[in-house]
């Protein structure tokens, strides 16, 4: 594959990361798809699936971290409410580059600090 291909397809990439963790991935499909520098492939992207897509994105991602952080498991059991928006504030912030329960945890652990 030609290097500029390549670039391309690690932009595409990078704009459906983006949309899986947006707080509305579908009205940030329409604004990605507005852009004056809009990839044409994005027409091509489902909205329901894109929907499910990202539920099940932060789902994986909300269960490896509960699984991993047992101070995050006791702040969901304490406050249920408070966790869930600090997780979606990281969900939405961090791009998820863990493999694992434990990387999970690190990372939001690293956010924590620094929010």
């Amino acid at each position: 594959m030609p290097a500029a291909d390549r670039d391309d397809l690690v932009r595409l990439q990078a704009v459906l990361a983006g949309l899986l963790r947006a707080r509305d991935p579908a009205a940030a499909l329409a604004a990605a798809r507005a852009a004056g520098d809009a990839d044409p492939r994005l027409a091509a992207v489902d909205v329901d699936g894109l929907r499910i897509g990202a539920l099940l994105v932060a789902k994986l991602r909300f269960q490896r971290l509960l699984s991993a952080s047992r101070e995050a498991a006791e702040w969901f059991e304490r406050d249920g409410r408070g966790f869930t928006e600090a997780f979606r504030a990281y969900h939405t912030g961090v791009p998820a580059e863990a493999l694992d329960p434990w990387g999970e945890s690190a990372a939001f652990a690293r956010w924590c600090a620094g929010s």
